[in-house]
């Protein structure tokens, strides 16, 4: 599991080994937000090459800490553990695309809203005659584990979904043709669609939001912590107004995602 520790005041993150600056306002007891993020859901969230977290969540994630001035760690977790971790007091902040459902309602709270998402069918492209649910009758699909993508595969295939570990996985499973189908939100199948090894893929389909499949997605918080969702919001608020949100998305997306 990575740990990175950043402390982001003038929009650059100095390394917490000098020290931990503690904030003005009411803090856990060392100071330091603790944040459970994903790293297989590129563009929101990926290591680069050499290792480096990117995308537009832990961009988004840098300014929302910068704008409060307080000290943030970031914890690499399974899309799974996100909610758990954060639950469970092992995290004060989960940043893993996650939408409201009653469910989640139970073990965390939710912040204003971070953007907004769809779900799409994604295949070889000479499939896109075809309409979705006659497709569903006799293809394989996959989704990634714990998704409501998966739940809704389940519903609908006639096969059991394969379910996978993160993005990387889902689409490595349809590149090697061990699924035809994969049900993932629109905007992080779009670098893969851009790429080289995705060209012979496209959208099946339009864009789903029903059935849980999209709507609006939000950062997540220890119940609890009234006061930090508190500031989280008012400092989501801040980014939004004075455009930083768009212009942290346009890095990663050809149109607005809020």
């Amino acid at each position: 599991m990575l740990a990175r520790y950043a402390w982001c005041l003038t929009g650059l993150c100095a390394a917490l080994a000098f020290g931990v600056v503690h904030a003005q306002s009411p803090a856990p007891s060392n100071g330091v937000l603790t944040v459970a993020i994903t790293a297989t859901a590129p563009p929101f969230a990926f290591k680069d090459d050499a290792g480096v977290l990117k995308g537009f969540n832990v961009d988004l994630v840098n300014a929302l800490c910068e704008r409060m001035q307080r000290a943030c760690k970031l914890d690499v977790l399974r899309f799974p553990d996100v909610i758990p971790a954060v639950s469970g007091g092992r995290a004060d902040l989960g940043v893993a695309n996650t939408l409201k459902t009653p469910e989640r309602e139970k073990l965390v709270r939710f912040t204003r809203v971070v953007w907004r998402s769809t779900s799409s069918l994604i295949g070889r492209r000479e499939l896109g005659g075809a309409l979705p649910a006659q497709l569903l009758t006799h293809v394989q699909t996959c989704a990634i584990a714990g998704t409501r993508q998966l739940s809704w595969l389940a519903e609908r295939a006639a096969r059991p979904p394969v379910s996978a570990v993160g993005n990387n996985e889902v689409l490595d499973l349809l590149n090697h043709q061990q699924c035809d189908l994969v049900l993932l939100p629109t905007q992080m199948a779009l670098p893969y669609l851009q790429s080289v090894a995705g060209q012979r893929f496209g959208y099946i389909g339009t864009p789903q939001s029903d059935s849980g499949l999209g709507g609006d997605v939000h950062m997540v918080v220890r119940p609890g912590t009234d006061r930090l969702l508190t500031d989280i919001d008012q400092a989501l608020d801040s980014l939004v107004r004075d455009g930083t949100h768009e212009r942290l998305s346009r890095r990663y997306f050809p149109f607005g995602i809020l």
